[in-house]
């Protein structure tokens, strides 16, 4: 069920058409042979964005289709392009113009390198790439633009509640956050974090948009680069949920610890502590004012 959810291979695979596409005469640019115009490499997408390019799997055994396609696609480009059985690379919707496309036979040869997170599957070559569109084929897909985005992973900071992109674990029960669970086709980071709260646990976290995940403590060991959790949150575009197999961490905050009295009022403890003061002073005035009062009495009974 997880890899259905994370990386909905055999959709994908359906849903996408693939092609080998590699050099044809001209300038040799970082391991890829272009023609004269451009000088940068159209499918460097990510480093215009200030990311970094390529794209690789930070495990060494995680990188295939699946995973470039949801990478590229969350920062809106239009291609994913894998190279190398485990480089990823992105590009806009004029990428593919400086390549030409190889025949069946030349395919076999350049693009001849099996993905590193799925052996059934080509990722490239040395001199030549595997193409897919980068579409995910999730309904009400939040759309949102490349520079939005990257604006929201700065910004990311500012929250006090945010810990961190963390990497999550494929294997079930052995997930950064073991304890309670949910997925939601409205998710957001307050839902999950009401969510975790109502439970009674310290820590949410947030993956790929969808779904959500408690538990007390976690290994902060396997931080990621923020932008690996790139996947906007269902409920809220402007919000990003993790992405895949890369966990976004929030503490949950701790009650307000009030004093409560009444009909559930919260008073908060300063303010009981003044007016005890308050009170206690008003009683004090009021007895001083009875004495003199009597003292008075007294003393015009002896006149």
């Amino acid at each position: 069920m997880t890899s259905k959810i994370l990386f909905l291979f055999l959709a994908l695979l359906i849903y996408f058409s693939k092609n080998c596409f590699s050099a044809d005469g001209g300038l040799c640019v970082g391991n890829l042979t272009v023609r004269d115009e451009p000088r940068q490499d159209p499918l460097d997408g990510l480093t215009s964005i200030g990311f970094n390019n390529p794209y690789k799997d930070r495990d060494g055994y995680l990188m295939d289709p699946g995973l470039c396609i949801y990478h590229c696609a969350d920062y809106e480009f239009t291609y994913a392009a894998l190279q190398k059985g485990n480089e990823c690379r992105c590009g806009g919707s004029t990428a593919l113009i400086t390549y030409a496309k190889l025949n069946d036979t030349l395919s076999k040869t350049t693009c001849n390198l099996t993905c590193v997170g799925n052996q059934s599957y080509i990722c490239g070559g040395d001199s030549g790439y595997t193409i897919y569109q980068a579409v995910i084929p999730i309904d009400k897909q939040p759309q949102i633009s490349a520079t939005e985005k990257v604006s929201i992973i700065r910004n990311l900071k500012n929250d006090k509640r945010y810990d961190g992109c963390i990497r999550d674990s494929p294997y079930c029960n052995k997930r950064v956050l073991n304890g309670s669970k949910k997925e939601s086709s409205s998710l957001t980071i307050d839902d999950c974090i009401a969510f975790c709260k109502d439970n009674n646990y310290k820590y949410a976290g947030l993956e790929i948009g969808s779904q959500c995940f408690c538990d007390n403590s976690y290994d902060s060991f396997n931080m990621l680069n923020p932008e690996e959790c790139s996947s906007s949150c269902i409920g809220n575009k402007d919000e990003l949920c993790g992405g895949p197999l890369a966990l976004s961490i929030y503490t949950v905050p701790p009650d307000d610890n009030r004093l409560k009295i009444g009909l559930g009022v919260g008073i908060p403890l300063f303010v009981l502590v003044f007016s005890g003061i308050g009170i206690g002073l008003c009683l004090y005035c009021r007895n001083l004012r009875k004495q003199k009062e009597k003292d008075m009495n007294i003393a015009n009974v002896k006149g």
